[in-house]
């Protein structure tokens, strides 16, 4: 989509949005469930995201309640690196990217829809029950089947992860529901556990490998730390909390990641990308009490964000630290970008609204889904 093309869907979307209205023509679908009964509260840790609040601002009658049939489980993650040997996971091997794309796409032919379900949950006003069930009932089934459980390859142990960030965003955004089947929960909590189980075996092994120190383990705190929020699980939330500490610790006081910097030609695509977790991460920390989360090491995220937006404006700026002209295939999109959403909420950085006014609605399914929905603020 053009950039005028964009600018004017999102105007419309939002007009749209701010006025209460679905599709034309739509009718509202009637929930068979009281929308009045009160939501569950928790009083352990808490959730990033404020379902409530999202839905008080952004919600819309709810036109669709069907429940699509969730795609058949993955057990078994054997997906190989997309990444030709000995390039510093910089330079892409056709044949193993197309491989590589079909089996993840197996798994987030799950993940992905469900944070869609789950988005549909939050921006239904009044609530729609039928669609808390409908995501419940996905990851029920899938828990069932032991499904991810088996990350037999180096690769497959960091889709795991992924995986595991986005099933537990998309069930706390629906957890709160009071109508949810109390077996299907607890399957589903279990499940969720095993796998925070098995991602924290798997980084707290092999500490030589990059890949426990890298944008890797940032993704991992972050998948660890909601489920440890979901299951209100101290010793796992303190576990992510301090690998977020050793994050912050390896950024240079002018912004650099070392090791991602050593990616060459996608040294600006991994520093953004690494981003992600690491503003979700600082928000729930925010949220369950560290408020200096964004303060750790003398500002380490937001010096991390502003040599990041340099780049992003001036690509040079990293060509000139990693040695090569910068690959940004893939970076400039609506996924890579969500990390402004919460970002901006809570500075207002006005160097952020450039991307957000065409970008947006900014959609990261390993981030919680549709971060305009559930963090957006009014553009300056």
């Amino acid at each position: 989509m053009s950039t005028i093309g964009r600018r004017a869907f999102v105007a419309m979307s939002m007009a749209a949005l701010s006025a209460g209205g679905g599709c034309r023509g739509a009718r509202a679908a009637v929930s068979a469930y009281d929308p009045t009964t009160p939501d569950l509260q928790f009083a352990g840790l808490v959730s990033p995201f404020d379902v409530a609040a999202a839905r008080s601002l952004r919600g819309e009658p709810a036109t669709d309640l069907d429940c699509d049939k969730a795609p058949k489980p993955v057990t078994v993650l054997d997906h190989e690196s997309k990444y030709k040997p000995g390039t510093n996971s910089s330079v892409e091997d056709s044949d193993r990217e197309e491989d590589y794309q079909e089996k993840l796409k197996e798994v987030s032919g799950f993940y992905n829809p469900l944070t869609r379900i789950s988005d549909r949950y939050v921006r239904s006003q009044p609530r729609a029950s039928e669609i808390a069930q409908c995501a419940l009932h996905w990851l029920s089934g899938w828990a069932q089947a032991g499904a991810l459980e088996k990350g037999v390859t180096e690769q497959g142990r960091m889709v795991q992860a992924w995986a595991l960030a986005s099933l537990a965003g998309s069930y706390l955004k629906i957890r709160s529901d009071p109508y949810l089947s109390p077996s299907a929960n607890r399957e589903v909590l279990d499940w969720l556990g095993r796998l925070n189980g098995l991602v924290i075996a798997n980084f707290d092994s092999r500490q030589d490998k990059k890949s426990r120190s890298n944008n890797h383990r940032y993704w991992a705190n972050w998948a660890v730390c909601a489920t440890a929020i979901a299951q209100d699980d101290a010793e796992s939330f303190a576990w992510a909390k301090a690998g977020f500490e050793r994050a912050c610790a390896q950024v240079e006081p002018d912004g650099v990641l070392p090791l991602e910097m050593e990616r060459r030609r996608k040294a600006l695509h991994y520093h953004n990308f690494a981003l992600g977790p690491l503003v979700l991460h600082a928000e729930a920390l925010i949220a369950n009490g560290q408020a200096d989360a964004y303060g750790l090491n003398d500002g380490a995220v937001k010096r991390l964000a502003g040599f990041v937006v340099s780049g992003l404006r001036d690509p040079a700026i990293f060509a000139e630290r990693a040695g090569e002209k910068q690959d940004l295939d893939g970076t400039l999109k609506e996924t890579q970008l969500a990390w402004m959403e919460p970002y901006y909420a809570r500075f207002k950085d006005e160097s952020l609204t450039l991307w957000m006014k065409d970008y947006r609605p900014l959609v990261a399914h390993r981030l919680g889904g549709d971060l305009t929905l559930l963090f957006g603020a009014e553009l300056a």
